[in-house]
């Protein structure tokens, strides 16, 4: 906003306070130049996008395996409170995709306001589909073999990765990104 452009709003409001009895004039003043500059405050926080922030977790996470925060960026689109992955899946192997695709989704969750390194079983298999590595009669006995990358897969929609599993997601990034 220029400086003429508030100079020509302060006039526009003197004249309308000057037309109401003089005891409310100045309140009547400060309420519209407040409310003025407060919408202006907004429309320039609505043009300006925010910056997303890597939780805490999440930085914890990458630098205890030595992972750069950039690569963040190369799995996926981050702006403000939302993510949507851009990775490739790189192997043919149905099984080791699987896995991928389940720790990946578990970093996509911790990314999130209060997000945990968990992941839901369901989605993974959504995943696997749209990735064209869903393989029908195996899916659930690829997380059995893989035990030792989970918590526990008792409760599906809520399987945390154990410190196995993160070691392997790192690794999993790190070759992505490559």
């Amino acid at each position: 906003m220029s400086t003429e452009e508030l100079e020509n709003k302060v006039k526009e409001f003197i004249a309308f306070a000057e037309k109401i009895p003089e005891r409310y004039r100045e309140k009547c003043f400060e309420v519209l130049l407040s409310a003025y500059l407060a919408s202006i405050r907004a429309q320039e926080k609505a043009i300006v996008p925010q910056k997303f922030v890597i939780p805490i977790d999440v930085r914890a996470f990458l630098q205890q395996y030595s992972v750069p925060e950039e690569n963040i960026q190369e799995l996926f689109i981050t702006e403000r409170e939302e993510i949507r992955p851009t990775y490739s899946i790189k192997t043919v192997k149905k099984a080791e995709a699987q896995i991928q695709l389940a720790l990946l989704a578990a970093l996509e969750n911790a990314l999130r306001p209060g997000g945990k390194f968990e992941l839901s079983v369901e989605a993974v298999r959504q995943r696997c589909i749209n990735h064209r590595v869903y393989d029908y009669s195996n899916f659930k006995t690829y997380f059995k073999k893989n035990k030792r990358l989970f918590d526990s897969l008792k409760d599906e929609e809520h399987v945390g990765l154990s410190p196995d599993g993160k070691a392997e997601l790192a690794e999993v990034i790190l070759e992505i990104v490559k």
